[in-house]
């Protein structure tokens, strides 16, 4: 994992951050002391940077490795509270939340594999083709394009199996979750969104420069120019072992 990359990533907003490791709920791959911990998101909330992150990977050896879009007043306030991160909306240490797009190929209505019901029938929920790949990559430069009308500051990454489309705006950061709800549900009537995370509902990204354990692919940001022709073997993206 390239730290100095990642850490430079969460510098944006110049707060505390609360990661969040999965250990092998879909690759079913982790170290088997920890099989109680495979479909639980392990969170780290004492890392001041991300480099304070390798112990933990080290120790877990995660297949996803994540950071929460939330900002907090004090992290150490809301460990002593005992805060639950994942209804953290309305308590007094929410102060906002990054708003993010989240592109999966899956999502797709495929001409060959049909739409996601089809495929989790198949029990290929989590597969996708060439055309579903280069479809969602369109579409993600099509939404970053679409957004930019409205915001400033957007990066479009690299997932590992789709894209992400980030906005740093602080008028995006104080968005209601009613607006996000809105906004989620205008644009997945387009794209291939998952509206639990535009709306807020999940609040966990892939963190970039981590690596994707399900694909074995690095989450790499990317410039707008480059995405039309990003694939999946792309070198920034393979991770050189």
């Amino acid at each position: 994992m390239d730290f100095r990359s990642a850490a430079k990533w969460m510098d944006v907003l110049k707060a505390e951050r609360v990661y969040a490791l999965i250990l092998g709920r879909h690759s079913g791959i982790y170290p088997r002391r920890f099989r109680h911990l495979k479909n639980v998101p392990l969170i780290v909330d004492d890392a001041r940077d991300v480099r304070d992150l390798r112990p933990y990977l080290v120790k877990y050896l995660p297949e996803g490795v994540y950071y929460d879009r939330n900002v907090y007043t004090s992290l150490d306030a809301a460990r002593k509270a005992r805060l639950d991160y994942a209804r953290a909306w309305r308590s007094r240490f929410f102060v906002g939340q990054e708003l993010a797009f989240d592109l999966d190929p899956e999502n797709l209505d495929c001409p060959i594999h049909g739409d996601i019901e089809a495929k989790m029938r198949r029990h290929q929920g989590l597969s996708f083709c060439d055309w579903e790949f280069e479809e969602v990559r369109r579409q993600a430069a099509a939404l970053y394009d679409e957004l930019s009308a409205r915001w400033t500051r957007l990066k479009v990454v690299y997932s590992g199996r789709g894209f992400h489309v980030h906005v740093f705006d602080d008028e995006a950061f104080r968005l209601t979750r009613k607006e996000r709800s809105r906004i989620a549900t205008r644009f997945a009537r387009r794209y291939a969104i998952d509206e639990w995370v535009t709306s807020g509902e999940m609040r966990l990204i892939r963190l970039p420069y981590s690596l994707h354990g399900m694909v074995s692919r690095v989450v790499v940001p990317l410039p707008r120019g480059d995405v039309a022709k990003f694939r999946y073997n792309d070198p920034r993206a393979v991770p050189r072992f």
